[in-house]
C-alpha cells in the first residue's frame, strides 16, 4: 500500500507553549487512520497544521511525495486535503445546497454535479433538506453537512475532527457506517476522535498522541487489546 501522507518531526508552538513536539505519523492510501488522545494532547493542532490553518515551526508534511508544510490552506485544499472541523461550523445564512456548493468551489462544473450526487447518496437527509437553512438542522444533520461539504472538494484525504462530538449513540453509529462507505469509495481518512472504541472498530491503524508526542501506534485491532490503551481511553 502506498503512503499518501507522512509527518516527519512536526513541531508547532503557540508562543512559548509547545503544542506539537516532533510528531511522526503516516497514512496509507485507502486507509482510515485514527489519531487518539486526551483533550489538549495536540490532535486538532495536528490536523490544522496538515491543512495549512497553522504553520509548523519545524518538520516535514509530505503529501503525495511533496512537502506541503507551511503552504497556504487553499493550495493544500486544491492539492486534495479537505477538513471537516470540530464543532461543524456550517455556514449560517446559507442553505444546505449552498453550503455544499461552497465546499466544491475549486472543482469543475461536471465534477461538482458528480460530487452532489455522491454526497446525497451518502447522506439522503441532506438531499431532503437541500433548500433548508443550515442553522435549522439538527446536530447530527449539521455533522453530515460538514462532512459532505468537505467531500464536495473531491479530497484525496479527508481530515475529520471529532465527528461524533455531541451526538446521540444511534447517530454516531450512522456517521461511522458512512465513514466506512467513504473509505470503500476510495477516499483516505485521518480521523481525530475522543470516542476511541468506535473509531478503532473502523480504523486500519491508529496513533495515540500525548502532550504533543506520539506515545504508541499500531494496527487498530492490536491497540484494542492493549492494556494501557484500554485503561486510558477505552474505559477498561
Amino acid at each position: 500500500m502506498s503512503e499518501i501522507l507522512k509527518l516527519n518531526g512536526v513541531k508547532m508552538s503557540y508562543g512559548p507553549i509547545a503544542a506539537l513536539k516532533g510528531v511522526d505519523l503516516s497514512v496509507g492510501e485507502g486507509q482510515i487512520v485514527a489519531l487518539l488522545g486526551a483533550n489538549g494532547a495536540g490532535k486538532t493542532t495536528t490536523l490544522k497544521v496538515i491543512s495549512g490553518l497553522l504553520k509548523p515551526t519545524a518538520g516535514e508534511i509530505i503529501f503525495n511525495g511533496k512537502n506541503i508544510a507551511g503552504k497556504q490552506a487553499y493550495k493544500i485544499a486544491k492539492a486534495g486535503i479537505m477538513q471537516s472541523p470540530e464543532g461543524r461550523h456550517v455556514l449560517v445564512g446559507l442553505t444546505v445546497e449552498e453550503n455544499l456548493r461552497v465546499g466544491g468551489y475549486q472543482v469543475s462544473k461536471a465534477q461538482l454535479q458528480e460530487n452532489f450526487k455522491r454526497v446525497y447518496e451518502l447522506f439522503p437527509r441532506l438531499k431532503e433538506r437541500a433548500k433548508q437553512q443550515s442553522s435549522t438542522l439538527s446536530g447530527g444533520e449539521q455533522q453530515m453537512l460538514a462532512i459532505g461539504r468537505a467531500l464536495m472538494g473531491s479530497p484525496k484525504i479527508l481530515l475529520l475532527d471529532e465527528p461524533s462530538l455531541g451526538l446521540a449513540p444511534l447517530l454516531i453509529k450512522e456517521i461511522f457506517k458512512t465513514l466506512e462507505k467513504i473509505k470503500e469509495e476510495g477516499t483516505t481518512i485521518l480521523i481525530v476522535e475522543q470516542n476511541a472504541l468506535a473509531t478503532l472498530k473502523i480504523a486500519d491503524y491508529a496513533y495515540v498522541l500525548e502532550l504533543g508526542k506520539i506515545s504508541m501506534h499500531g494496527k487498530a485491532e492490536d491497540l484494542m487489546r492493549d492494556k494501557r490503551l484500554v485503561e486510558s481511553y477505552l474505559g477498561g
